[in-house]
Parts: C-alpha cells; structure tokens; sequence
C-alpha cells in the first residue's frame, strides 16, 4: 500500500503548468470540444492498493439535455461507469443534467477513473469528505483537457449526504462558478451500519433534491454572467437564477402515500440561500446536516440552507387526506442591500428577476393513496460520534472577511493566490482548534473548509446582521457541519480536529462568485 502517492509525473505536469483557462463568453456555455487524444492513465493518487472494493470511470464532458420545453440546453455533466463493486453504487439521472448519484458504504475502498473530455482544464471535489489533499480535487492538480486522472480513496466519513462538484481555477479567476453552473456536481450518499438500524425511510420513501436557480434565454440557452454593470453586481453579490429546477429539470408534483418520508435536500447554487418552509406552516423537523445525523430531531419553524450545505428532513403525511397537497417552499427573508436596500435603491440588485429573499415554490407533495404504517421518528439518532472537546486552552484561529474594492473579497487582507500559505495558515496535525470567521461585508458568506468536518460552538452578531433579517431562527448549528454561514455583522466560530492527513487544503466561501473573485485561501496541515 502507497498512501498519498503523487507520481512523479503528475508532480512535473503541476510544475510546469501555467494554469491559463480557454477564454469562454461570459454569456453563454461552450456547446463542444474536441478532446484529441487521452493522454496514458497515471498512477492512482491517495490510495494505491492491488485490489479495491469499488472500481467506477466517471467523465466531465460536454452533452445536449432537454430541460425546459423546447429545444434542447447545452451542459457539461458527469457520465459514470460502474467497474466493480454492487449494482447500486451508481445511479445516472435520466432527467436534467445532474451527474449520477454514488452510494457508498463506510469502509470501502474506493478507485475512480476521472476523464476530463471538456476544452479546459477541471477537477473533482469530494466535498465533505475526508480524504487525502492530493485527492480533494483541488485546483493546483488539474487535470488537462483529454487527461485522466485516478485517485483512491477510504470512505472514513459516517454516513451522510455529500456531492461532488468542479473546483477548477485558472490564472484568470476561478471557473468553479462556471463550471458547476454549466452542469458538473453530483450527488455522493455514505451508508453505515448505525444509520441502517434506525430503518428510516428509503428507496422510494425518501426524496433526494438538488436545489439550484438557473436563467435561460428565449431558445433554452443556459446565460451564466451578462455584460456590463449587471454581471459586476452578479459576481460582488453571487448569481442568481430566473427560476429554479429541482433536481436538473423544472419543479414538480410528487405523488406520495399517506406515510412518512425522508427528504435530504443539498443547496447546489451558486449563491442563493434558501429558507426551507412547509406551506401550511408545520414546523421543518431536521434530522441531519452535512455530516450526518443530528444526535435527536429538531423542529424549526423553518430551515435556512446555505450554497453547499445539506439538510435532512422528516415529514409525518400520516394524517394527510388522498388528495391533499403540501408544498416545500422557500419562504420570504430581508436579504439586505440586495433587496432594494443600498444597492437595490441604486438600481444595482443583479439581473435576476427572483431576486434574494423571494417566496417561491420549490417542491408539491401530492398525497395520492393511503398507506398502512406505524413508523414513528426515533428520539434518538446518532450517539457514536461526540462532538469535539474544547477549553478555554484550545487555539483560536481569526479570520476577517473583508471586500477588495473592484478586486472581490478576502480573508484576513489576503485573496487566493495559487497554492502560497501564510504561516498563520499552517497547523500541526492532530491538534484541535476555533476558528472565528468574522464578516465585515454586508453580505452572507457559508464558508467552507475542505477535509473534515467541524462544531458550530458559537455565533455572534453584537453589531446586527445588518439587515439580513428573518433567517436566524432556521440556523442548523448541531451536529456536524463543513459549511457555516456567517451572516454580515456575525462571528462564527468552529471547532475542528486536523485528523490523519498531512498536505495542502483550501477554505473559502462557497458563494461562487466570491471564491472564484479571491475568497479561497490554503491551509496546510504538518506534524
């Protein structure tokens, strides 16, 4: 066994790299490539075994779906191969653009053949998931167009919902907004044993949503970025769509049984945060978070979902009438200067015409037959994960987020600048340390960090969150997390353990457009 093996190969490619990206219109996406030739397979990064218990190609290329009525929309997607391993391990999307659904199994060993077909370079991000840097998909190992690369992996992480989703940057700014935008994130789901004892609801008693707000023009176009003042106030504030799709394609009604059902949603857009509401007003019972089960069930009178994040949700429809409709909505929130405060008395919201904040459908339950069950929620989830010890000796990390007038954002002065770390931005392994994010903007900032999860422990907003209203309540601190929004005004902060890997790793905001303008920065963990 080679662990954290990168060979030499991959080590000169990287060197000699000058990371320069296509140019593509700001407007519109590519609709082909030509790849040319694969280069020859490289050795595997991370875990290099004989023998692994899944085997699965997956491939980044460009395609034509049908999304909206009418012509056709041109995307970038994943396509996956299933090599070895059980038959569920892989599932495509028959509808949408979404890349296939993995399932995996804590424990596993895992191998995956990742082919870059597109016309620029792109990477793979396991996110949430721990596993090593060199296989995190981080932009310094891009992989080339007509490349591959093949990394493997343990599942270490307890069970939980996770995705996976382009980070790729170039020496122009990032493409992560672009490329996930164009179509290039998928689901990842981890079983383990203690979640299958608690016989929550599966197959197809629970519902798996991908929420992500899209613009197209007249003839199903998908438009990124405009011209102008508009797309400048898309990248300071975050793009937002013209209308949602729910999983790849157009919100639906869902046909269901009087029963209860397990619904885990991840928020894929590039900016917007949604405030997760039923419609005739019954609390949202949460379940889980990014990583994982919540020790007991929490009952919000609504849940705020971040860009990146997840939730698990419970919803009883044992008293629901054949006939009868619940509906999943976004509910309304005061989104600040974007919603007609400063920049929105200016005439500078952005181009959206469902600007932050808005109400607006996302998901119909039609309860549509009867069904005879007594399942019941347990009061009790997750008990063998505790959560992470601190005192009044642990480390405290700050970091200030800060904007770069005409430059985008930072963290503590300083933007993303390939892999450079400064050395308050090196920690030793095995240590435990806070992290407080404070947010000096006047906007929501869901910060992420790549290889672990972490504790929520605090949240502040002495100084208000400055208009930012209406979301506080919906705040999923327990449990397990690795992203949490930082309100404007707030300081957040989070415990974490650096646990088994050394190497290079990134956090940022997972606002899109705020990563890809500098708000990324590298940690790197050392003995």
């Amino acid at each position: 066994m080679k662990q954290n093996k990168v060979q030499r190969r991959t080590i000169l490619r990287v060197m000699a790299s000058s990371g320069a990206l296509m140019a593509l219109s700001p407007g519109f996406l590519l609709t082909g490539c030509d790849s040319g030739v694969s280069a020859a397979e490289p050795g595997v990064l991370g875990l290099d075994l004989d023998d692994y218990d899944v085997e699965l190609s997956l491939r980044a290329t460009p395609d034509s779906v049908r999304i909206l009525a009418g012509e056709p929309s041109e995307v970038w997607r994943y396509k996956a191969e299933l090599e070895k391993g059980p038959a569920d391990t892989v599932a495509e999307n028959t509808a949408g653009y979404l890349g296939p659904t993995i399932r995996l199994r804590r424990g596993q060993t895992v191998k995956i053949r990742i082919h870059n077909e597109l016309p620029e370079d792109t990477t793979v991000h396991w996110h949430g998931l721990h596993v090593p840097s060199d296989v995190d998909g981080q932009p310094r190992l891009p992989i080339r167009p007509g490349e591959t690369m093949t990394v493997g992996f343990k599942v270490r992480d307890r069970a939980g919902l996770f995705w996976y989703h382009s980070h790729a940057h170039g020496e122009d700014g990032g493409r992560v907004g672009f490329q996930s935008y164009s179509g290039l994130a998928g689901l990842l789901i981890v079983e383990d044993d203690e979640e299958a004892d608690l016989r929550l609801p599966a197959g197809k008693n629970e519902l798996l949503l991908v929420l992500q707000d899209r613009t197209f023009t007249s003839s199903n176009k998908l438009v990124y970025l405009s011209d102008g003042m508009g797309a400048m106030m898309d990248r300071m504030r975050g793009f937002l769509g013209n209308r949602m799709l729910l999983n790849g394609v157009p919100p639906t009604t869902h046909q269901v049984a009087a029963r209860p059902y397990r619904i885990r949603v991840l928020n894929g857009s590039n900016s917007r945060i949604y405030k997760l509401a039923w419609s005739d007003g019954r609390p949202v019972t949460v379940i889980g978070a990014d990583g994982g089960l919540l020790q007991t069930p929490e009952d919000k009178p609504y849940a705020v979902l971040a860009p990146a994040q997840r939730l698990d949700v419970w919803v009883n429809l044992a008293d629901s009438r054949p006939g009868s409709r619940l509906k999943l909505i976004s509910d309304s929130y005061d989104a600040g200067m974007m919603s007609g405060g400063m920049m929105g008395g200016m005439g500078m919201s952005g181009t959206s015409d469902l600007p932050a904040g808005s109400r607006f459908n996302l998901m119909t339950l039609k309860v549509s037959e009867a069904a005879d069950t007594a399942e019941t929620l347990p009061t009790q989830l997750a008990v063998k994960r505790k959560r992470i010890p601190v005192t009044d000796a642990t480390r405290v990390r700050k970091f200030e987020l800060s904007h770069v007038m005409m430059r985008g954002f930072a963290i503590n002065g300083r933007q993303f600048k390939g892999a450079t770390v400064a050395d308050d931005e090196k920690v030793r392994l095995g240590d435990t340390e806070i992290w407080e994010f404070r947010n000096n903007t006047p906007m929501p900032h869901p910060m992420h960090i790549h290889g672990l999860q972490f504790n929520v422990i605090g949240r502040n907003s002495s100084s208000g969150t400055r208009g930012w209203g209406g979301l506080r309540q919906g705040i999923v601190d327990s449990g397990w997390h690795d992203t949490a929004l930082v309100l404007p005004g707030e300081a957040v902060r989070l415990a974490m353990t650096f646990e088994r890997f050394e190497g290079l790793y990134i956090y940022h905001c997972h606002n899109m457009e705020h990563e890809d303008t500098g708000m990324m920065r590298y940690f790197q963990v050392k003995s």
